[in-house]
């Protein structure tokens, strides 16, 4: 099964995701991370244009596109009344293989931020759902 990774098809992709001993990654099917930081640019007293700047805070955001199916099955394993937004943060590992030959690792702490269910008529895919993550920490030299 093909998985994108940040929206491109990878050579060798494998995304390992464990949640609740239940395997996920024969379900995964796109994945997308990334990390962004504040910058403040410096200004000094009768000058328009920046002359540095001042680094804030670093957020990262993400999503992963799960099978609809595993969604079911995973929910149907928690206890009553609670959902997969429950689940305690989790890691994701991913590998791939870039365009000039390189193996790349990264490691995600995640947690689910959104439940939710979409299909669309005519879709002869499996029927597969995005699911918005919160992610703590992106290791980028994993």
């Amino acid at each position: 099964m093909a998985i994108t990774v940040n929206g491109r098809y990878k050579n060798y992709a494998s995304v390992r995701v464990n949640l609740l001993g239940i395997n996920a990654a024969p379900y995964v099917k796109a994945i997308n991370y990334s990390t962004k930081e504040e910058f403040t640019p410096v200004k000094v007293i009768g000058t328009k244009k920046a002359v540095g700047f001042t680094q804030g805070d670093q957020s990262n955001e993400g999503s992963i596109t799960l099978m609809i199916e595993f969604l079911e099955n995973l929910q149907r394993v928690l206890p009553p009344g609670t959902t997969i937004m429950d689940i305690p943060t989790f890691p994701i590992s991913v590998g791939y293989v870039d365009e000039v030959g390189l193996q790349i690792s990264h490691t995600l702490k995640a947690k689910f931020m959104k439940n939710g269910r979409e299909a669309e008529a005519g879709n002869n895919d499996a029927l597969t759902q995005q699911i918005e993550l919160f992610v703590f920490d992106i290791n980028w030299n994993a």
